[in-house]
């Protein structure tokens, strides 16, 4: 009897030990107690995912890995820093702590997917992974929920690395609209994974899934019209490079009024011409004491000067010896005068046989009009009337290329805001390629209207002339750049009028301010041409706020 009892108290000895060993060797093991994977859908076929993970911790850990899916991009984590790796084609973040991490800690990341939709015999598949196979924790509780674009009429199908198709059979799931959520009711094991496909008809999904494009299309288009363009240009605007000399003088025979298009292509200045023919003696600018801007006619032009100034300035005083700046005859004058300026340099500069730099505008601007429709067809959602939305994405695009092409205008015409303008919308598009995963298409097409704005920044084929006097100008330009407070008042003994002379080339080109500024506190003698109400200003800087307002006056009866 003794005997019998001693074995019963070592079996139950026996049995009580094993039992510890197995409750310490659970409490040694890290668990994953919860799980929530939320996902969002666009109508592109990208998903937004987030996932909220509670990691009971046994012991210390120094970091922690969180396993992603395949091409994750735009990752973050809630609180924690992290470090990005690869690890058998899956990305997994490693956090760590100056303390390490013990105890339960809840994780939540977010991180986007692309390129999840298949499209075969106008069936379209969206393959989303749920649960990266790197998790290194058994799952106690997992909950998912799936929110896509619009209402199908497919059935889900779930599939995991242990149980297969069967793991369905362990999941309680409901469908709903766009809605699919679930709940796997058994522990997952470590490194499990769940995949869930659903097969919806063609047209559910849209950009680079629709049938206009798969993709490669639109970068095929962009790279197709980028070529033709710089075809066009070597075919037919290709001249001899510029070689612009620093030089004080401004370009043979050119008016202050031709600069902006000798330079940069831009639109004539008809005010510098005004205020050129008055420093010539032609005429006088009176700002009364209403604001009114008088034109004063003082000689009549003759032969002296080219034709077409001397049919503008006949036209200017056609019906008497005082112009008003804000009258019609003033504002019509300057019309046609700007678009004869334009002619006569556009028979002089460019060769019969150049091509029209408006074509490679043109083909450019159709590289980023399709590049413009890849990215917003990936980011506009499924919603009425998305054609049209798409169609004016498109002709916005062309329009945006002609801009960010003029940057090389606004910069050598001294337009800050312009330039920025044209630098922003560039940086816009490239920002909102990069988020639809249209990259590299807007990046070619971006790049095109930079380089066909620098490319045709001085028109097409030059003649002999045309070459020398856009050298001229680009080297005037320098020059003014570097004249010094000194060389100016070298210049100035000799003529105490230069800076008036002067002044007009400058503003036509922005460098106006700059000019004025640079004269500093040097004391010069009153302009002759230009009668105000005010003291007669005493300096460069002076004498430029009081002329501004009555060029403004001018501006705005031409524009208005």
């Amino acid at each position: 009897m003794e005997k019998t009892k001693r074995i019963i108290t070592l079996f139950l000895a026996i049995v009580c030990a094993l039992a510890l060993c197995v409750t310490a060797g659970a409490a040694d093991t890290s668990v994953i107690t919860d799980m929530k994977t939320d996902c969002v859908v666009d109508a592109a076929g990208s998903c937004q995912i987030t996932q909220t993970v509670t990691i009971d911790i046994a012991g210390t850990e120094d970091t922690i890995e969180l396993p992603l899916a395949a091409g994750a991009k735009r990752i973050s984590v809630a609180g924690y820093k992290y470090k990005k790796t690869t690890q058998d084609g899956y990305t997994v973040l490693v956090l760590s702590s100056n303390g390490g991490f013990a105890g339960s800690r809840t994780f939540t990341i977010s991180y986007t997917v692309s390129g999840l939709v298949s499209e075969q015999d106008k069936i379209q598949t969206l393959t989303l992974p749920l649960l990266a196979p790197k998790w290194n924790w058994a799952i106690n509780s997992y909950d998912f929920t799936i929110t896509l674009p619009a209402a199908f009429e497919g059935y889900p199908t779930f599939t995991s690395g242990y149980y297969g198709d069967v793991i369905e059979d362990y999941m309680n799931f409901t469908v709903r609209e766009g809605m699919i959520g679930g709940t796997i009711s058994t522990a997952l094991k470590d490194h499990e994974s769940l995949t869930m496909t659903l097969d919806v008809g063609e047209g559910y999904f849209a950009g680079r899934y629709a049938s206009w494009s798969s993709g490669w299309v639109e970068t095929a288009l962009v790279i197709v019209f980028s070529v033709l363009a710089l075809l066009y240009w070597a075919l037919t605007l290709r001249s001899k490079p510029l070689r612009a000399s620093s030089r004080t003088a401004p370009p043979d025979a050119a008016a202050p009024s031709d600069l902006p298009y000798l330079l940069a292509g831009g639109a004539p200045d008809f005010n510098m011409l005004i205020c050129h023919w008055a420093a010539l003696g032609y005429l006088t600018i009176e700002m009364d004491e209403k604001g009114h801007v008088l034109l004063h006619r003082q000689v009549i032009m003759g032969n002296e000067r080219k034709r077409l100034e001397y049919k503008i300035f006949s036209a200017l005083f056609a019906r008497g010896e005082i112009c008003d700046g804000a009258s019609l005859p003033y504002k019509k004058t300057a019309q046609q005068a700007m678009r004869a300026i334009e002619r006569y340099w556009d028979k002089r500069l460019y060769a019969r046989t150049s091509g029209n730099p408006r074509i490679m505008k043109a083909l450019c601007a159709l590289a980023m009009g399709v590049a413009s429709l890849a990215t917003m067809s990936q980011i506009l959602p499924t919603m009425p009337a998305r054609g049209l939305v798409l169609a004016l994405c498109l002709i916005a695009g062309a329009f945006l290329s002609l801009l960010i092409a003029r940057i090389w205008r606004f910069f050598y015409l001294g337009n800050i805001p312009g330039m920025v303008l044209s630098a922003v919308c560039a940086l816009v598009l490239l920002v909102a390629s990069q988020l639809s995963g249209s990259g590299l298409p807007m990046l070619a097409a971006t790049v095109m209207s930079f380089l066909c704005g620098y490319l045709t920044l001085h028109g097409g084929r030059r003649t002999e002339l045309g070459t020398q006097l856009i050298s001229q100008s680009l080297g005037f330009r320098k020059g003014l750049e570097k004249l010094s407070a000194r060389h100016m008042e070298m210049l100035l003994s000799r003529d105490g009028q230069y800076f008036y002379k002067l002044l007009p080339y400058a503003m036509a080109i922005g460098m106006g301010p700059e000019l004025a500024r640079r004269m500093g506190d040097m004391e010069m003698e009153p302009c002759e041409w230009y009668v105000t109400r005010v003291p007669a200003a005493r300096t460069g800087l002076e004498f430029y706020n009081q002329l501004r307002p009555a060029l403004e006056m001018l501006e705005l009866s031409i524009k208005k």
